[in-house]
């Protein structure tokens, strides 16, 4: 790890429209050069909204929510995928009754079958800002969700709970979120695929990266990532979603984000095959190049700050785009081609890049 030096190529600044944060200004860096726009194509295949740490009530929550909603309506989304940090600050309630029965099945990533979760009112806070969404074709909007670091109760001292340990407090807070359903929930086990035309995502729980946990371990997301993306390739692009991304520029200081050794095993685990990897954890809208890898970050929303970007890791990472802007991601793909956007939270573009099936996202002017 070492201090970044990024030099902003024109810093694009937005004025916050609600009044309690007049006069606010979010940071804007494009690093490098920008392609023209690339001819206007036809509607993608596939279109996917992607946002991080999202499960607070907070202004930025809100008006982050009010710009997914007025996307979803002029151009709908066919599924979303919340980055984890999805129940703000400990996760749900290990001492609910009836939350020591959750258990995980032989897998260690799917609920037991027939097991049913005590109400917990805090899953409110995350549904309710995105409930109602219709998904392109009708029908509600899908959307999945994977584990945070808080949703397990990593959260320091006061996510302790009397009389349970702090390991069986993040087993079952870990098994409360997989077996919530609800309207605009749906976490079918700890790392699962979600597969959409020639798309797939991998959605992994990047806690195990940090360190083992509940009896989870960083050698069961290894094996279950070689496993599910030896299919990737030629007809299918894979991509990688957890919360921890495998590298981000950051305020937290030196040593505040482990990744090492650990992560770079979990990503040799796709044997290259995944194109991009989709993280939250840092909140910001970030896009950098990991070797041959891109990693998205999109987690400024329900936890959006002002912070300046003072620390990159790993040191080799590139980054291309960074802001602590508040907003969301989109991925469309067609074919074996795909696109990204970050768009804040005034409906506005921020930065657009483009690949080929193998090749880099490229920085593109936004249509």
């Amino acid at each position: 790890m070492r201090r970044v030096d990024i030099v902003s190529r024109g810093a694009v600044r937005a004025a916050v429209a609600a009044a309690l944060l007049g006069g606010c200004l979010h940071d804007v860096h494009q690093i490098g050069p920008i392609a023209p726009a690339p001819p206007a194509r036809a509607p993608a295949e596939v279109r996917i909204l992607f946002l991080g740490d999202f499960g607070a009530y907070t202004i930025p929550q809100q008006l982050v929510s009010r710009a997914i909603r007025r996307e979803a309506r002029a151009r709908p989304f066919d599924l979303a995928v919340q980055l984890g940090d999805n129940l703000y600050y400990c996760g749900p309630d290990p001492a609910l009754a009836g939350a020591g029965d959750c258990r995980f099945g032989p897998d260690g990533a799917k609920v037991a079958a027939g097991y049913v979760p005590p109400l917990d009112p805090l899953f409110r806070v995350n549904e309710a800002p995105l409930e109602g969404l219709s998904a392109r074709g009708g029908g509600p909007l899908p959307v999945y969700l994977a584990l945070g670091n808080h949703d397990v109760g990593w959260g320091g001292r006061p996510c302790a709970v009397p009389g349970i340990s702090d390991g069986e407090a993040s087993r079952r807070r870990a098994c409360l979120e997989v077996a919530h359903r609800g309207p605009a929930w749906t976490m079918p086990a700890r790392h699962y695929v979600v597969d959409r035309g020639p798309v797939r995502i991998v959605v992994v729980d990047t806690n195990v990266v940090v360190a083992d946990y509940g009896g989870f371990t960083l050698e069961g997301e290894i094996a279950f990532v070689r496993a599910v993306t030896a299919g990737c390739g030629e007809g299918r692009l894979c991509f990688l979603a957890g919360h921890h991304p495998p590298a981000a520029v950051h305020h937290y200081g030196p040593g505040a984000i482990p990744y090492g050794a650990r992560m770079g095993r979990l990503l040799a685990a796709a044997r290259g095959r995944a194109a991009a990897f989709f993280g939250g954890h840092v909140h910001s809208l970030e896009h950098l190049a990991l070797g041959t890898l891109d990693v998205f970050v999109s987690g400024s929303t329900a936890m959006g700050t002002f912070s300046g970007f003072r620390w990159r890791v790993p040191a080799s990472a590139r980054p291309l785009f960074a802001t602590s802007d508040w907003g969301f991601t989109i991925l469309e793909a067609s074919g074996d081609r795909w696109r990204v956007r970050f768009q804040d939270f005034q409906g506005e573009p921020l930065h657009c890049c483009e690949a080929a099936r193998g090749g880099p996202c490229a920085p593109v002017e936004c249509r």
